[in-house]
């Protein structure tokens, strides 16, 4: 049987996190009712360091969605039964969906040493696999048939109405920053403006084309870290209400900027944005008016 030295000989993994999978790997072939080991995220793209977290999913042998339930909540409570095996548990977080079309079981468990597990137990015919999860490796499988890639949403895919959505929420943040900055509400101005640009990273990564665009901020630092844009670091403010509306204004700049390089792969921007554009360089304006078609 192949090692899990042999599957991560290509792939940077510190000592403990290696540790833990290799744990996993043995855990996972000690149950005939577990079938496959993937780890992905930072480790599978080999940018992981001694604080990574290990993301792992673990396919189960049973049918998929409600029938297969039970199964898939007995290898989770096995499994956390079991976490005590690899070190010291300081807490365990356990959650998911358990819909009649879709099982997942989520654990999370924090180790005193600082590793931290963070796990999804799902039937293997979910697992996903090839293009729809292009930074997991396989570290153990039991002689199961491959998931059905070809019916997986790849990573990479993102719908203009996906971009639309996130451009629209973006300038909906940007304009009630400036509502809240209005009131003199900083804390509440501050936390918009956050939220807004979590929503311009995703424009961002949607427009290089990174895999998993919507999680945003940590795709564009992994897929590419000098090539951010231009001028995002003028979008951070403390709790100031000169710099929140500089912000707000470089805010506004930057998720133009993304939204156009989006343009040619998903379509014109919402009309929200001129509305939203018109607003915020009008600082002592109340009420914007509709622009024109």
């Amino acid at each position: 049987m192949t090692t899990v030295d042999e599957v991560l000989s290509d792939v940077r993994v510190p000592a403990r996190q290696r540790s833990a999978i290799e744990w996993l790997a043995a855990w996972c072939s000690s149950r005939a009712d577990v079938s496959s080991l993937s780890v992905g995220c930072s480790i599978g793209r080999g940018v992981a360091d001694e604080l990574s977290d290990v993301d792992a999913a673990i396919g189960v042998v049973s049918p998929t969605g409600r029938p297969g339930r039970d199964v898939v909540e007995r290898v989770e409570t096995a499994l956390v039964a079991s976490f005590g095996e690899a070190g010291d548990v300081v807490d365990v977080l356990r959650d998911g969906s358990t819909s009649d079309d879709f099982v997942i079981r989520r654990v999370f468990v924090q180790y005193a040493d600082r590793l931290q597990l963070d796990l999804a137990v799902i039937a293997e015919e979910d697992v996903r696999r090839g293009d729809a999860a292009p930074d997991f490796v396989p570290v153990y499988r039991a002689g199961v048939t491959p998931s059905p890639v070809h019916a997986q949403r790849s990573a990479y895919a993102v719908s203009a109405e996906q971009v639309h959505e996130w451009v629209f929420r973006g300038w909906r943040a940007l304009l009630d920053a400036d509502k809240y900055l209005r009131r003199g509400s900083l804390w509440e101005a501050h936390g918009r403006l956050h939220e807004a640009r979590a929503f311009i990273w995703q424009v961002r990564a949607a427009a290089q084309g990174t895999s998993y665009p919507q999680h945003g901020l940590p795709q564009v630092l992994d897929d590419s870290p000098d090539d951010l844009p231009p001028g995002i670091e003028d979008t951070v403010a403390g709790l100031d209400a000169v710099e929140l509306r500089h912000a707000l204004s470089a805010a506004s700049t930057v998720l133009t900027a993304c939204t156009s390089a989006c343009s040619q792969r998903f379509g014109s921007e919402p009309r929200m944005a001129a509305y939203a554009r018109t607003v915020l360089d009008d600082p002592g304006r109340v009420e914007g008016s509709l622009p024109p078609r």
